[in-house]
């Protein structure tokens, strides 16, 4: 359960901690590296070899777009149904069906590498590492790429966002929810998680049905805000700079490069390179 109250102070602490981050990457990296950010710049190996016949370093890369949209926009009316909190609603209470399809949710987005790719690429702006183009997600222990490559770069940089992941991110509910390992006990309001290794410090035998919905939000809000906020950003590019033409290093190998300018179409929603 939680209340109307609580669900809003979370949505203003993440929503805040999503625009802090954005607003630090852009204060401490290049133009051209934020530029590249919002333009989905992107490495594709399968268009790398010694026989290529196009640069594998793109921009607007919408691959990744496309395979997030369906789940997103489920996502999205999940959150419209079960957290809209219609008028005189102040908390909204346990349900079985509910929990069960937001474990689903919340393993989707934990294991989605088009979001944890983008996360990354954030927090990497935010240490001051630049753009990075070529980012890979491992298919296994994406706990640890989670944990000592995303949260650790945001903590580095004394952002909250680093909280924010801590608050909704736990490798033992990941865990056991891919894996149908789990059990939703509705007599005592808790999950308990079949996974669980005692010999593991940091494992958890279950959670109540309390904590899990702020684990369950803070993670969905995350997801939320942090696409919202770029969308947002990208179509206010022009407006935000005062031109919508901007010169890149644009990489031709791992160790060549050269500067190209790109264009901006805030009308289209299309970022491309001018020659």
């Amino acid at each position: 359960m939680i209340s109307f109250t609580e669900f809003k102070n979370i949505d203003v602490e993440v929503k805040n901690a999503v625009i802090s981050a954005f607003d630090y990457s852009i204060a401490y990296n290049r133009e051209d590296s934020y530029i590249l950010f919002l333009a989905n710049g992107e490495y594709h190996s399968e268009f790398d070899g010694p026989n290529r016949r196009v640069n594998p370093y793109t921009i607007d890369n919408r691959l990744d777009i496309y395979k997030d949209e369906s789940r997103f926009r489920f996502f999205i009316e999940f959150m419209r149904t079960y957290y809209s909190f219609p008028a005189g609603a102040t908390r909204n209470d346990d349900n079985e069906y509910r929990i069960t399809i937001e474990m689903m949710v919340y393993s989707h987005i934990w294991e989605s590498k088009p979001f944890l790719k983008q996360l990354f690429k954030l927090s990497a702006l935010c240490a001051k590492k630049g753009f990075i183009w070529n980012v890979s997600v491992p298919d296994m222990s994406k706990h640890e790429f989670i944990r000592n490559e995303i949260r650790s770069l945001f903590k580095e940089s004394n952002l909250d966002l680093a909280d924010i992941i801590s608050k909704g991110f736990h490798t033992s509910l990941r865990n056991a929810f891919a894996h149908a390992e789990y059990s939703v006990d509705i007599t005592n309001s808790r999950i308990v998680l079949d996974t669980y290794k005692p010999h593991l410090s940091w494992d958890i035998r279950e959670i109540s049905f309390d904590d899990w919905t702020k684990k369950f939000i803070y993670t969905a809000l995350l997801a939320y805000h942090f696409e919202n906020e770029k969308l947002k950003r990208r179509k206010s590019i022009t407006k935000d700079f005062g031109k919508s033409e901007f010169l890149v290093i644009h990489p031709i190998s791992k160790n060549k490069f050269t500067i190209r300018e790109i264009i901006c179409d805030q009308n289209q929603d299309s970022i491309y390179f001018k020659h």
